[in-house]
């Protein structure tokens, strides 16, 4: 009976044990078409600000070897989603310097992580996304933010993970779309 006990909770301590995992992210965006752009062309690129080189941890009793980190080029990503908003709203998106429009997203806050260093129940998440778009002279600044609780009853798998780290950031992409201020600030410029 005793070696069934420390047998069963060998397999309990096991189960809470998490590998680092990498994800992709691939944020996508909505955009009603709206002629905002008007043919104007537009360069958009991304600004990986993260502090520190992961998202956070899965939690779990081996809370400190099982790092949530970034697969892939951030700033590529962002700037792709945003592009195919902004040509939504009937802008040309241009790769060179020399556009009518340009927009950075800096990406100053991302995280999954787990405060729960036992088991792992609760997962706080966040995205923090500051836009700035260039006008000739003229900029604005727009900050965009989301965050929220998940639970999970057991470790989530890579695809889970990056499912909701990508619906958080492409959440917080599509606030800036929805932004009047935005809208207003780019229909006086143009």
């Amino acid at each position: 009976m005793k070696k069934l006990l420390l047998f069963l909770g060998a397999i309990a301590l096991a189960a809470c044990a998490h590998s680092p995992l990498q994800i992709r992210l691939q944020p996508q965006v909505e955009v009603a078409p709206d002629t905002i752009g008007a043919g104007h062309t537009i360069n958009v690129r991304g600004a990986n600000k993260l502090p520190g080189g992961g998202l956070g941890s899965l939690g779990g009793v081996y809370a400190d070897s099982s790092n949530v980190t970034l697969a892939n080029d951030v700033e590529t990503a962002m700037a792709n989603a945003l592009s195919e908003g902004f040509a939504a709203w009937s802008f040309r998106p241009v790769e060179s310097g020399a556009a009518d429009v340009h927009v950075v997203a800096n990406l100053t806050g991302l995280s999954y992580d787990s405060p729960n260093k036992l088991y792992t129940s609760k997962v706080n998440t966040s995205a923090e996304v500051q836009l700035q778009v260039t006008i000739g002279g003229a900029t604005y600044y727009g900050n965009y933010s989301t965050s929220g609780v998940d639970r999970s009853l057991v470790k989530p798998d890579r695809a889970e993970v990056e499912a909701r780290v990508n619906g958080l950031l492409s959440t917080t992409l599509q606030r800036a779309f929805a932004d009047e201020k935005l809208k207003s600030f780019l229909r006086q410029h143009l």
